[in-house]
Protein backbone atom coordinates (compact mmCIF):
# COMPACT_ATOMS: atom_id res chain seq x y z
CA UNK A 1 0.00 0.00 0.00
CA UNK A 2 1.46 3.34 -1.00
CA UNK A 3 0.72 6.75 0.49
CA UNK A 4 0.64 10.00 -1.42
CA UNK A 5 2.13 13.12 0.05
CA UNK A 6 0.49 16.41 -0.81
CA UNK A 7 2.76 19.38 -1.14
CA UNK A 8 1.70 22.74 0.24
CA UNK A 9 0.43 24.85 -2.69
CA UNK A 10 3.07 27.51 -3.48
CA UNK A 11 0.40 30.14 -4.25
CA UNK A 12 -1.21 29.68 -0.85
CA UNK A 13 2.19 29.85 0.82
CA UNK A 14 2.94 33.14 -0.94
CA UNK A 15 -0.43 34.58 0.12
CA UNK A 16 0.14 33.58 3.73
CA UNK A 17 3.63 35.09 3.68
CA UNK A 18 2.29 38.31 2.17
CA UNK A 19 -0.51 38.53 4.72
CA UNK A 20 1.79 37.87 7.67
CA UNK A 21 4.25 40.51 6.44
CA UNK A 22 1.62 43.12 5.57
CA UNK A 23 -0.15 42.86 8.92
CA UNK A 24 3.02 42.62 11.01
CA UNK A 25 2.83 45.35 13.69
CA UNK A 26 0.35 47.20 11.49
CA UNK A 27 -1.32 49.05 14.34
CA UNK A 28 1.66 49.29 16.68
CA UNK A 29 3.36 52.35 15.21
CA UNK A 30 1.84 55.75 15.98
CA UNK A 31 0.91 58.12 13.19
CA UNK A 32 3.79 60.15 11.83
CA UNK A 33 3.48 63.74 10.77
CA UNK A 34 2.87 65.28 8.41
CA UNK A 35 1.56 62.89 5.73
CA UNK A 36 -0.08 60.20 7.87
CA UNK A 37 -1.71 62.81 10.06
CA UNK A 38 -3.02 64.72 7.05
CA UNK A 39 -4.57 61.71 5.30
CA UNK A 40 -6.11 60.46 8.53
CA UNK A 41 -7.48 63.87 9.47
CA UNK A 42 -9.30 64.36 6.15
CA UNK A 43 -10.93 60.93 6.49
CA UNK A 44 -12.03 61.73 10.06
CA UNK A 45 -13.48 65.04 8.86
CA UNK A 46 -15.65 62.98 6.51
CA UNK A 47 -16.97 60.85 9.35
CA UNK A 48 -17.73 63.80 11.60
CA UNK A 49 -19.30 66.04 8.96
CA UNK A 50 -21.02 63.43 6.80
CA UNK A 51 -19.54 65.18 3.75
CA UNK A 52 -17.89 62.56 1.52
CA UNK A 53 -17.60 64.51 -1.74
CA UNK A 54 -15.88 67.80 -0.91
CA UNK A 55 -12.66 67.19 1.03
CA UNK A 56 -11.83 69.20 4.15
CA UNK A 57 -8.73 69.50 6.29
CA UNK A 58 -10.75 71.62 8.71
CA UNK A 59 -14.35 72.90 8.42
CA UNK A 60 -12.87 76.20 7.23
CA UNK A 61 -10.34 74.75 4.75
CA UNK A 62 -10.79 72.57 1.67
CA UNK A 63 -8.08 70.00 0.98
CA UNK A 64 -7.97 68.60 -2.55
CA UNK A 65 -4.31 67.58 -2.76
CA UNK A 66 -5.45 64.00 -3.51
CA UNK A 67 -8.71 62.51 -4.86
CA UNK A 68 -11.06 60.76 -2.41
CA UNK A 69 -10.54 56.98 -2.71
CA UNK A 70 -7.91 56.67 0.02
CA UNK A 71 -9.90 58.94 2.33
CA UNK A 72 -13.05 56.92 1.70
CA UNK A 73 -11.23 53.68 2.49
CA UNK A 74 -9.77 55.04 5.75
CA UNK A 75 -13.12 56.49 6.80
CA UNK A 76 -14.89 53.18 6.15
CA UNK A 77 -12.23 51.28 8.07
CA UNK A 78 -12.33 53.63 11.06
CA UNK A 79 -16.14 53.57 11.12
CA UNK A 80 -16.03 49.76 11.21
CA UNK A 81 -13.04 49.10 13.48
CA UNK A 82 -12.70 52.21 15.64
CA UNK A 83 -10.38 55.20 15.97
CA UNK A 84 -7.01 53.50 16.02
CA UNK A 85 -3.86 53.06 13.95
CA UNK A 86 -4.86 49.53 12.90
CA UNK A 87 -8.02 50.77 11.23
CA UNK A 88 -6.23 53.69 9.57
CA UNK A 89 -3.56 51.44 8.01
CA UNK A 90 -5.79 48.49 7.12
CA UNK A 91 -6.70 49.75 3.60
CA UNK A 92 -3.03 49.91 2.63
CA UNK A 93 -2.36 46.39 3.92
CA UNK A 94 -5.38 44.98 2.08
CA UNK A 95 -4.30 46.75 -1.12
CA UNK A 96 -0.83 45.20 -0.78
CA UNK A 97 -2.36 41.76 -0.34
CA UNK A 98 -4.63 42.38 -3.34
CA UNK A 99 -1.60 43.17 -5.52
CA UNK A 100 0.02 39.87 -4.53
CA UNK A 101 -3.21 38.03 -5.39
CA UNK A 102 -3.38 39.71 -8.81
CA UNK A 103 0.22 38.71 -9.56
CA UNK A 104 -0.65 35.14 -8.64
CA UNK A 105 -3.56 35.30 -11.08
CA UNK A 106 -1.50 36.48 -14.07
CA UNK A 107 1.85 34.96 -13.14
CA UNK A 108 1.37 32.02 -15.51
CA UNK A 109 1.47 34.36 -18.49
CA UNK A 110 4.82 35.86 -17.54
CA UNK A 111 6.58 33.06 -15.62
CA UNK A 112 4.82 29.86 -16.76
CA UNK A 113 7.37 27.53 -15.17
CA UNK A 114 6.92 29.14 -11.74
CA UNK A 115 3.69 31.18 -11.95
CA UNK A 116 3.83 31.98 -8.24
CA UNK A 117 7.34 33.48 -8.40
CA UNK A 118 6.42 37.09 -9.40
CA UNK A 119 4.03 37.26 -6.46
CA UNK A 120 6.74 35.96 -4.14
CA UNK A 121 9.17 38.53 -5.50
CA UNK A 122 6.71 41.37 -4.88
CA UNK A 123 5.79 40.11 -1.40
CA UNK A 124 9.46 40.08 -0.40
CA UNK A 125 10.56 43.41 -1.90
CA UNK A 126 11.28 45.97 0.85
CA UNK A 127 9.79 49.06 -0.83
CA UNK A 128 6.27 47.63 -1.39
CA UNK A 129 6.25 46.05 2.06
CA UNK A 130 7.30 49.22 3.84
CA UNK A 131 4.94 51.29 1.69
CA UNK A 132 2.01 49.08 2.69
CA UNK A 133 2.45 50.19 6.30
CA UNK A 134 2.40 53.93 5.56
CA UNK A 135 -0.81 55.92 5.19
CA UNK A 136 -0.52 57.30 1.65
CA UNK A 137 -2.28 56.96 -1.70
CA UNK A 138 0.60 55.00 -3.26
CA UNK A 139 -0.32 51.43 -2.32
CA UNK A 140 -4.05 51.86 -3.19
CA UNK A 141 -2.97 53.44 -6.50
CA UNK A 142 -0.66 50.49 -7.17
CA UNK A 143 -3.50 48.05 -6.53
CA UNK A 144 -5.71 49.87 -9.04
CA UNK A 145 -3.04 50.07 -11.76
CA UNK A 146 -2.08 46.41 -11.20
CA UNK A 147 -5.75 45.46 -11.53
CA UNK A 148 -5.84 47.33 -14.85
CA UNK A 149 -2.67 45.60 -16.03
CA UNK A 150 -4.06 42.21 -14.99
CA UNK A 151 -7.31 42.82 -16.88
CA UNK A 152 -5.40 43.75 -20.02
CA UNK A 153 -3.20 40.65 -19.68
CA UNK A 154 -6.22 38.36 -19.29
CA UNK A 155 -7.94 39.99 -22.27
CA UNK A 156 -4.84 39.65 -24.42
CA UNK A 157 -3.34 36.29 -23.45
CA UNK A 158 -6.53 34.41 -22.60
CA UNK A 159 -8.66 35.67 -25.47
CA UNK A 160 -11.24 37.30 -23.18
CA UNK A 161 -11.75 40.77 -24.68
CA UNK A 162 -14.45 41.67 -22.15
CA UNK A 163 -11.67 42.24 -19.61
CA UNK A 164 -10.68 45.36 -21.52
CA UNK A 165 -13.73 46.97 -19.91
CA UNK A 166 -12.36 45.93 -16.53
CA UNK A 167 -9.05 47.54 -17.46
CA UNK A 168 -10.75 50.88 -18.17
CA UNK A 169 -12.79 50.73 -14.95
CA UNK A 170 -9.61 49.98 -12.99
CA UNK A 171 -7.80 52.91 -14.59
CA UNK A 172 -10.78 55.06 -13.61
CA UNK A 173 -10.35 53.85 -10.03
CA UNK A 174 -6.64 54.64 -10.22
CA UNK A 175 -7.37 58.16 -11.48
CA UNK A 176 -9.81 58.63 -8.61
CA UNK A 177 -7.06 57.52 -6.21
CA UNK A 178 -4.17 59.77 -7.25
CA UNK A 179 -5.03 61.53 -10.47
CA UNK A 180 -2.60 61.90 -13.41
CA UNK A 181 0.06 59.40 -12.19
CA UNK A 182 -2.52 56.70 -12.97
CA UNK A 183 -2.24 57.56 -16.66
CA UNK A 184 1.46 56.65 -16.87
CA UNK A 185 0.78 52.91 -16.99
CA UNK A 186 -2.20 53.49 -19.29
CA UNK A 187 0.11 55.24 -21.77
CA UNK A 188 2.56 52.36 -21.50
CA UNK A 189 -0.10 49.77 -22.27
CA UNK A 190 -1.31 51.89 -25.18
CA UNK A 191 2.22 51.72 -26.64
CA UNK A 192 2.25 47.96 -26.13
CA UNK A 193 -1.10 47.64 -27.84
CA UNK A 194 -0.01 49.79 -30.76
CA UNK A 195 2.97 47.47 -31.33
CA UNK A 196 1.62 44.05 -30.30
CA UNK A 197 -2.14 44.48 -30.02
CA UNK A 198 -3.01 41.08 -31.55
CA UNK A 199 -6.34 42.45 -32.80
CA UNK A 200 -7.61 43.30 -29.31
CA UNK A 201 -9.91 46.34 -29.20
CA UNK A 202 -8.12 48.62 -26.77
CA UNK A 203 -9.97 51.93 -27.23
CA UNK A 204 -13.39 50.42 -26.53
CA UNK A 205 -16.19 53.06 -26.39
CA UNK A 206 -17.85 51.31 -23.45
CA UNK A 207 -14.47 51.18 -21.71
CA UNK A 208 -13.89 54.90 -22.22
CA UNK A 209 -17.36 55.55 -20.80
CA UNK A 210 -16.53 53.41 -17.75
CA UNK A 211 -13.31 55.36 -17.24
CA UNK A 212 -15.22 58.64 -17.41
CA UNK A 213 -17.91 57.47 -14.97
CA UNK A 214 -15.51 55.99 -12.44
CA UNK A 215 -12.56 58.32 -12.79
CA UNK A 216 -13.95 61.71 -13.82
CA UNK A 217 -17.45 62.07 -12.35
CA UNK A 218 -16.19 63.13 -8.91
CA UNK A 219 -13.89 65.75 -10.45
CA UNK A 220 -16.80 67.17 -12.43
CA UNK A 221 -18.94 67.47 -9.29
CA UNK A 222 -16.34 69.19 -7.10
CA UNK A 223 -15.19 71.53 -9.88
CA UNK A 224 -18.82 72.60 -10.33
CA UNK A 225 -19.20 73.06 -6.57
CA UNK A 226 -16.05 75.09 -5.92
CA UNK A 227 -15.08 77.99 -8.15
CA UNK A 228 -11.37 78.03 -8.95
CA UNK A 229 -10.81 74.35 -8.19
CA UNK A 230 -10.11 73.39 -11.80
CA UNK A 231 -7.30 75.93 -11.93
CA UNK A 232 -5.91 74.54 -8.69
CA UNK A 233 -5.93 70.97 -10.05
CA UNK A 234 -4.27 71.90 -13.35
CA UNK A 235 -1.86 74.47 -11.97
CA UNK A 236 -0.76 73.37 -8.51
CA UNK A 237 -1.32 69.61 -8.66
CA UNK A 238 -0.29 68.92 -12.27
CA UNK A 239 1.87 71.66 -13.81
CA UNK A 240 3.69 72.59 -10.58
CA UNK A 241 4.58 68.97 -9.82
CA UNK A 242 5.83 68.27 -13.32
CA UNK A 243 7.60 71.48 -14.31
CA UNK A 244 8.47 73.53 -11.19
CA UNK A 245 10.17 73.19 -7.81
CA UNK A 246 7.05 74.40 -5.95
CA UNK A 247 6.68 71.22 -3.91
CA UNK A 248 10.39 71.05 -3.02
CA UNK A 249 10.74 67.29 -3.43
CA UNK A 250 14.20 66.78 -4.90
CA UNK A 251 13.60 69.14 -7.87
CA UNK A 252 17.29 69.35 -8.91
CA UNK A 253 18.20 67.91 -12.32
CA UNK A 254 19.95 65.04 -10.57
CA UNK A 255 17.20 64.53 -7.97
CA UNK A 256 15.42 61.79 -9.88
CA UNK A 257 18.60 59.77 -10.39
CA UNK A 258 19.38 60.05 -6.68
CA UNK A 259 15.91 59.25 -5.31
CA UNK A 260 14.85 56.64 -7.84
CA UNK A 261 18.31 55.15 -8.25
CA UNK A 262 18.39 54.32 -4.54
CA UNK A 263 14.75 53.24 -4.55
CA UNK A 264 15.27 50.74 -7.37
CA UNK A 265 18.72 49.45 -6.45
CA UNK A 266 17.93 48.91 -2.76
CA UNK A 267 14.20 48.33 -3.07
CA UNK A 268 14.51 45.33 -5.39
CA UNK A 269 17.21 43.48 -3.47
CA UNK A 270 18.18 40.67 -3.51
CA UNK A 271 16.39 39.80 -6.73
CA UNK A 272 17.72 42.18 -9.37
CA UNK A 273 21.39 41.00 -9.42
CA UNK A 274 20.24 37.39 -9.93
CA UNK A 275 17.78 38.37 -12.65
CA UNK A 276 20.35 40.52 -14.46
CA UNK A 277 22.85 37.66 -14.45
CA UNK A 278 20.22 35.22 -15.73
CA UNK A 279 19.17 37.59 -18.51
CA UNK A 280 22.76 38.17 -19.61
CA UNK A 281 23.42 34.44 -19.73
CA UNK A 282 20.33 33.97 -21.87
CA UNK A 283 21.61 36.57 -24.33
CA UNK A 284 18.15 38.05 -24.83
CA UNK A 285 17.70 41.42 -26.51
CA UNK A 286 14.73 43.58 -27.41
CA UNK A 287 14.35 42.02 -30.83
CA UNK A 288 14.27 38.52 -29.39
CA UNK A 289 11.97 39.48 -26.53
CA UNK A 290 8.63 37.70 -26.29
CA UNK A 291 5.39 39.75 -26.34
CA UNK A 292 5.04 39.22 -22.57
CA UNK A 293 8.48 40.70 -21.99
CA UNK A 294 7.75 43.74 -24.15
CA UNK A 295 4.47 44.26 -22.30
CA UNK A 296 6.55 44.70 -19.15
CA UNK A 297 9.50 46.63 -20.54
CA UNK A 298 7.60 49.33 -22.47
CA UNK A 299 5.45 50.57 -19.54
CA UNK A 300 8.45 50.32 -17.20
CA UNK A 301 10.66 52.40 -19.48
CA UNK A 302 7.96 55.01 -20.11
CA UNK A 303 6.99 55.19 -16.45
CA UNK A 304 10.56 55.64 -15.25
CA UNK A 305 11.17 58.34 -17.86
CA UNK A 306 8.07 60.28 -16.79
CA UNK A 307 8.92 60.07 -13.09
CA UNK A 308 12.51 61.16 -13.77
CA UNK A 309 11.35 64.19 -15.78
CA UNK A 310 8.73 65.32 -13.25
CA UNK A 311 10.33 67.62 -10.67
CA UNK A 312 8.40 66.37 -7.66
CA UNK A 313 10.08 63.10 -6.61
CA UNK A 314 9.63 60.76 -3.66
CA UNK A 315 10.55 57.05 -3.39
CA UNK A 316 6.97 55.75 -3.21
CA UNK A 317 6.03 57.52 -6.43
CA UNK A 318 7.65 54.55 -8.20
CA UNK A 319 5.51 51.99 -6.39
CA UNK A 320 3.09 51.40 -9.33
CA UNK A 321 6.09 50.15 -11.34
CA UNK A 322 7.05 47.51 -8.77
CA UNK A 323 4.43 44.88 -9.75
CA UNK A 324 5.78 45.06 -13.31
CA UNK A 325 9.31 44.76 -11.97
CA UNK A 326 8.25 41.73 -9.94
CA UNK A 327 6.79 40.11 -13.06
CA UNK A 328 9.97 40.87 -15.00
CA UNK A 329 12.23 39.52 -12.25
CA UNK A 330 10.09 36.43 -11.86
CA UNK A 331 10.17 35.88 -15.62
CA UNK A 332 13.97 36.11 -15.70
CA UNK A 333 14.37 33.71 -12.77
CA UNK A 334 11.65 31.15 -13.49
CA UNK A 335 14.22 28.51 -14.38
CA UNK A 336 16.88 29.48 -11.84
CA UNK A 337 17.92 27.25 -8.95
CA UNK A 338 17.09 28.48 -5.48
CA UNK A 339 19.44 26.82 -3.09
CA UNK A 340 19.92 27.64 0.60
CA UNK A 341 22.12 30.74 -0.01
CA UNK A 342 19.44 32.43 -2.12
CA UNK A 343 16.64 31.45 0.23
CA UNK A 344 18.72 32.88 3.08
CA UNK A 345 19.28 36.14 1.17
CA UNK A 346 15.55 36.62 0.50
CA UNK A 347 14.77 35.82 4.13
CA UNK A 348 17.40 38.29 5.32
CA UNK A 349 16.04 41.17 3.21
CA UNK A 350 12.48 40.41 4.26
CA UNK A 351 13.61 40.23 7.88
CA UNK A 352 15.37 43.58 7.51
CA UNK A 353 12.21 45.22 6.19
CA UNK A 354 10.16 43.79 9.05
CA UNK A 355 12.90 44.84 11.45
CA UNK A 356 12.58 48.42 10.23
CA UNK A 357 8.88 48.24 11.01
CA UNK A 358 9.71 46.99 14.48
CA UNK A 359 12.30 49.73 14.98
CA UNK A 360 9.84 52.49 14.06
CA UNK A 361 7.50 51.35 16.82
CA UNK A 362 10.23 51.83 19.45
CA UNK A 363 12.04 54.99 18.36
CA UNK A 364 12.09 56.41 21.89
CA UNK A 365 13.88 53.32 23.16
CA UNK A 366 16.35 53.38 20.27
CA UNK A 367 17.05 57.10 20.83
CA UNK A 368 17.81 56.31 24.47
CA UNK A 369 20.50 53.84 23.42
CA UNK A 370 22.24 56.26 21.06
CA UNK A 371 24.82 58.94 21.90
CA UNK A 372 23.29 62.36 22.39
CA UNK A 373 24.33 63.70 19.00
CA UNK A 374 22.87 60.75 17.09
CA UNK A 375 19.77 60.60 19.33
CA UNK A 376 18.95 64.20 18.39
CA UNK A 377 18.54 63.08 14.76
CA UNK A 378 15.82 60.55 15.58
CA UNK A 379 12.55 62.21 14.45
CA UNK A 380 10.66 61.76 17.71
CA UNK A 381 8.79 65.01 17.05
CA UNK A 382 6.87 63.22 14.27
CA UNK A 383 5.24 60.85 16.78
CA UNK A 384 1.67 62.15 17.01
CA UNK A 385 0.63 59.73 19.75
CA UNK A 386 3.35 61.12 22.03
CA UNK A 387 2.13 64.65 21.30
CA UNK A 388 -1.38 63.62 22.28
CA UNK A 389 -0.26 62.05 25.56
CA UNK A 390 1.80 65.12 26.45
CA UNK A 391 -1.03 67.54 25.69
CA UNK A 392 -3.53 65.51 27.70
CA UNK A 393 -1.13 65.50 30.63
CA UNK A 394 -0.90 69.32 30.55
CA UNK A 395 -4.57 70.19 30.06
CA UNK A 396 -6.75 70.32 33.21
CA UNK A 397 -9.81 69.57 31.07
CA UNK A 398 -10.83 67.36 28.20
CA UNK A 399 -9.28 68.75 25.03
CA UNK A 400 -11.96 69.54 22.46
CA UNK A 401 -9.94 71.61 19.98
CA UNK A 402 -6.23 72.10 19.30
CA UNK A 403 -5.19 75.38 17.67
CA UNK A 404 -1.65 75.76 16.32
CA UNK A 405 -0.57 79.40 16.14
CA UNK A 406 1.89 80.27 13.35
CA UNK A 407 3.15 76.70 13.44
CA UNK A 408 2.80 73.39 11.60
CA UNK A 409 -0.42 71.70 12.66
CA UNK A 410 -0.10 68.11 13.89
CA UNK A 411 -3.25 66.93 12.15
CA UNK A 412 -2.96 63.35 13.39
CA UNK A 413 -3.97 64.57 16.86
CA UNK A 414 -7.52 64.35 15.55
CA UNK A 415 -7.32 60.55 15.79
CA UNK A 416 -5.97 60.42 19.33
CA UNK A 417 -7.84 63.29 20.95
CA UNK A 418 -11.04 63.04 18.89
CA UNK A 419 -10.79 66.79 18.62
CA UNK A 420 -10.47 69.01 15.53
CA UNK A 421 -7.08 70.53 14.77
CA UNK A 422 -6.82 74.06 13.41
CA UNK A 423 -3.95 76.23 12.20
CA UNK A 424 -4.23 80.00 12.63
CA UNK A 425 -1.99 82.80 11.44
CA UNK A 426 -1.28 86.21 12.95
CA UNK A 427 -1.47 88.15 9.70
CA UNK A 428 -3.02 85.82 7.14
CA UNK A 429 -5.08 87.39 4.37
CA UNK A 430 -8.38 85.50 4.24
CA UNK A 431 -9.34 87.22 0.99
CA UNK A 432 -6.40 85.63 -0.85
CA UNK A 433 -6.48 82.29 0.95
CA UNK A 434 -5.92 79.45 -1.58
CA UNK A 435 -8.91 77.27 -2.36
CA UNK A 436 -7.02 74.15 -1.23
CA UNK A 437 -3.90 73.33 0.77
CA UNK A 438 -3.97 76.78 2.37
CA UNK A 439 -1.13 77.63 4.78
CA UNK A 440 -3.66 78.44 7.52
CA UNK A 441 -7.32 77.87 8.38
CA UNK A 442 -8.13 81.21 10.04
CA UNK A 443 -6.47 84.26 11.57
CA UNK A 444 -5.88 84.47 15.31
CA UNK A 445 -8.09 87.54 15.70
CA UNK A 446 -11.12 85.65 14.40
CA UNK A 447 -10.31 82.66 16.58
CA UNK A 448 -10.13 84.82 19.70
CA UNK A 449 -13.46 86.49 18.90
CA UNK A 450 -15.35 83.19 18.78
CA UNK A 451 -18.31 83.41 21.17
CA UNK A 452 -18.96 81.58 23.32
CA UNK A 453 -15.46 80.28 24.00
CA UNK A 454 -15.33 76.56 23.08
CA UNK A 455 -14.69 74.57 26.23
CA UNK A 456 -11.48 72.62 26.15
CA UNK A 457 -9.63 74.66 23.52
CA UNK A 458 -5.83 74.82 23.73
CA UNK A 459 -3.30 76.84 21.73
CA UNK A 460 0.13 75.53 20.73
CA UNK A 461 2.96 77.75 19.48
CA UNK A 462 6.69 78.43 19.43
CA UNK A 463 8.15 80.51 22.25
CA UNK A 464 8.76 83.38 19.82
CA UNK A 465 5.01 83.68 19.20
CA UNK A 466 4.09 83.96 22.90
CA UNK A 467 4.32 87.78 23.38
CA UNK A 468 2.07 88.57 20.45
CA UNK A 469 -0.37 85.78 21.30
CA UNK A 470 -0.70 87.02 24.88
CA UNK A 471 -1.16 90.62 23.74
CA UNK A 472 -3.88 89.73 21.22
CA UNK A 473 -5.62 87.43 23.70
CA UNK A 474 -5.79 90.16 26.35
CA UNK A 475 -6.94 92.72 23.78
CA UNK A 476 -9.80 90.35 22.91
CA UNK A 477 -10.84 90.09 26.56
CA UNK A 478 -9.15 86.81 27.52
CA UNK A 479 -6.73 85.88 30.25
CA UNK A 480 -4.10 83.61 28.66
CA UNK A 481 -3.03 80.71 30.90
CA UNK A 482 0.29 79.04 30.18
CA UNK A 483 -0.14 75.31 30.78
CA UNK A 484 3.43 74.21 30.02
CA UNK A 485 5.51 72.95 27.12
CA UNK A 486 5.51 69.97 24.79
CA UNK A 487 8.96 69.47 23.31
CA UNK A 488 9.88 73.01 22.22
CA UNK A 489 6.30 74.25 21.91
CA UNK A 490 4.31 76.29 24.45
CA UNK A 491 0.73 75.34 25.32
CA UNK A 492 -1.92 77.88 26.40
CA UNK A 493 -5.56 77.89 27.43
CA UNK A 494 -7.87 80.91 27.72
CA UNK A 495 -10.04 82.08 30.58
CA UNK A 496 -12.11 85.17 31.30
CA UNK A 497 -10.40 87.73 33.56
CA UNK A 498 -11.33 87.03 37.14
CA UNK A 499 -11.96 83.31 36.57
CA UNK A 500 -10.16 80.91 38.88
CA UNK A 501 -6.55 80.70 37.77
CA UNK A 502 -7.00 83.64 35.37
Amino acid sequence: MTSTRRSFPPALAVLLLAAASAFFLLGSRPLWEPDEGRFTNVALQMLESGEFISLYRHPESLHFTKPPVTYWAIAASVASLGWNEWAVRLPGALAHLGIVALLLRIGRHFAPRRPWLPALVYASLPVPLLGAGVVTTDTPLTFATTLAFACYSIARFEGRPGFVLGMWAAFGLAFLTKGPPALVLLAGLALVHHRDGDGLRFWHPAGLLLFALVGLAWYAVVVARHEGLLGYFLGYEVYARIATDTHQRHPQWWGGFYVYGLTLSLGTLPWWPWALAAWRRAGLGWRQAAPETRQLLLPLALGLAVFLLARSRLPLYLLPLFPLLALLLGRALQEARFGPPRVLAVTAVLGLALGLRLATTHLEVIAGWLPEKQAARVPLHKNTAEWARALEALAPFRIEEVVFVNDMARLGLHLYLRAPVEKVDFDGDLASKPISDAPFDDVLGNELRETPEPAGRIFVMREASVPRFEAEARAAGWAPQRLGTVRDRVVYALARPGDSGG
